[in-house]
């Protein structure tokens, strides 16, 4: 936004050589005043470079406020959403899913809970042990505390006013369990394959028209297995294959399938342990102001490998 321009003020220095600053009438040269009685008084050549170097300085610091406004700009950014699902499809295997380690109600499907305003953060952030996400966020020690917590635990700035402040992150904790039966003497252990797909993307379109711009493409997926974290991101904006530099591991499969994993030999009774956790990652280039009003969801699926029967 534009500064506004101060209002002219009536000029106090007229004159060549010293003088009293804000005198009325006649100037009072200060060669008149041998006494030094009014040393204290400022040159209008004084004035003239103390305003230029308050112009100076508040030019200085509007560069750094805009700068940092850049760096860490996006927020509003997953609105009503990234609603997140967990289905098992394809099962006559016996396997489950359940947000509880215990399985007291084992499902098919399960749901994590939705951010409506999810802000941007950096991955150093999420552990939240410099207290960057504020006291209402949860502290960690290490990422093996943070997935001690099963079900969904998003963490959340103060609220300003608000009933519940901006998403930090989102983060799901579940599980998945063989409960499969040997009949006949078949063996009921099996292969299965999870994938983590970006079901849609609402793009925000800049003031211009010029470009469309998407949450996702400055979006992180950290997916841990079994304790194992992976890090997923677009590849670099421009390219096909080039990863990013800021908080990944990997890159998206393609713009609509976030990862895929294959367990092989999943036992009878064996459980496995995921956890989903999703942020905005500010230092990516992508997170502007402009994705503000962009969209994302996702969904995870797990189907059961069918084996060809050799006998």
């Amino acid at each position: 936004m534009a500064r506004k321009k101060k209002s002219a003020q009536p000029d106090v220095a007229q004159a060549a050589g010293g003088f009293v600053a804000g005198a009325t009438g006649s100037y009072i040269p200060a060669l008149d005043d041998p006494m030094g009685k009014y040393d204290v008084n400022t040159s209008a050549e004084k004035v003239y470079k103390r305003n230029w170097l308050i112009r100076i300085v508040a030019i200085i610091i509007g560069i750094l406020l805009l700068l940092f406004g850049i760096g860490f700009g996006c927020v509003t950014v997953l609105n009503h959403g990234g609603r997140f699902t967990v289905s098992m499809t394809n099962n006559s295997y016996g396997i489950q899913l359940s947000d509880i380690p215990t399985f007291d109600k084992p499902t098919l499907q399960l749901y994590g809970e939705a951010i409506e305003n999810l802000d941007n953060i950096t991955k150093e952030w999420i552990l939240n042990q410099d207290g960057r996400l504020g006291s209402e966020a949860p502290v960690y020690k290490s990422y093996e505390e943070f997935e001690q917590v099963y079900g969904s635990h998003n963490a959340y700035f103060p609220a300003e006013g608000e009933e519940k402040g901006n998403g930090a992150y989102f983060a799901y904790t579940f599980f998945v369990r063989n409960a499969g039966e040997e009949v006949n003497g078949k063996d009921a252990t099996v292969d299965y394959m999870t994938t983590l797909q970006v079901t849609s993307v609402n793009r925000a379109v800049d003031d211009n028209g010029a470009r469309d711009f998407g949450a996702d493409e400055a979006m992180r997926v950290m997916v841990f297995i079994n304790g194992e974290p992976t890090v997923y991101a677009k590849p670099r904006l421009g390219t096909d294959n080039v990863k990013e530099l800021f908080a990944a591991d990997k890159n998206f499969i393609s713009d609509t399938k976030v990862m895929e994993y294959v367990r092989s030999d999943f036992e009878v009774d064996s459980v496995d342990r995921y956890t989903v956790v999703i942020w905005l990652e500010g230092e990516d280039p992508e997170c502007v102001n402009d994705i503000m009003e962009s969209e994302v969801k996702l969904k995870m699926e797990f189907n059961v490998i069918e084996k060809l029967d050799t006998e």
